[in-house]
């Protein structure tokens, strides 16, 4: 199970996945900014990236544009980037889990004036009531304090697996230091000479 606990809302009009993949020549787009107001990234986009590239083994470019969303499925998503051997691009926004996408890429860009955000992972105690409520027969868990051992264990394993992929992907390990120095609600966005440094962006 993983620590965090994702609502997913659904309010019309839906967004279609024909608006989510766009595809011109060799670039394919997936732009949370829409016409309805920004998106996030949720279930089912995972299986339908894999599905347009599938289907059009000519794609090289993958641009991005959003401010993040279910860290499950942008794993997932990740995963499929590096299968597939895709550069990445951001045009304008590319923050929170949306960084792990475009990690992902082999050479990463970004336009001038491109903001990428970095923040630490949260939780609020609201959420770990409903939580702890809901699971606390799934895990026999008897009293909130056992709850909140196995909360810090799961801190760590996320924290680890975070920052071995920042490695796996090139990213100097003071960067994930720094971000989870962060405050709660604070957003990071380097500036390019540090991007390039850090080896967010290669190029």
């Amino acid at each position: 199970m993983r620590l965090f606990i994702f609502i997913v809302l659904f309010c019309f009009p839906q967004i279609s996945f024909a608006e989510l993949f766009q595809i011109k020549g060799d670039t394919l787009f997936y732009s949370m900014e829409y016409k309805y107001g920004k998106q996030s990234i949720k279930l089912g986009h995972d299986d339908q990236l894999l599905k347009v590239l599938e289907q059009n083994k000519n794609i090289k470019l993958l641009k991005l544009e959003s401010s993040g969303g279910n860290v499950d499925v942008a794993k997932r998503m990740a995963n499929i980037i590096i299968d597939a051997q895709l550069d990445t691009h951001i045009n304008e926004l590319c923050s929170s889990s949306c960084v792990r996408l475009f990690l992902a890429g082999n050479t990463r860009t970004a336009n001038l004036g491109a903001q990428i955000g970095l923040h630490r992972s949260s939780w609020s105690a609201e959420g770990m009531e409903i939580y702890y409520e809901e699971y606390k027969g799934e895990y026999k868990w008897e009293t909130p304090f056992e709850f909140s051992s196995w909360v810090y264990d799961e801190t760590q394993k996320d924290f680890y697996e975070l920052a071995e992929y920042f490695s796996e992907r090139g990213v100097a390990s003071y960067v994930i230091g720094k971000t989870y120095r962060l405050g709660a609600d604070e957003m990071w966005y380097m500036r390019r000479e540090e991007l390039l440094k850090s080896g967010v962006l290669t190029e």
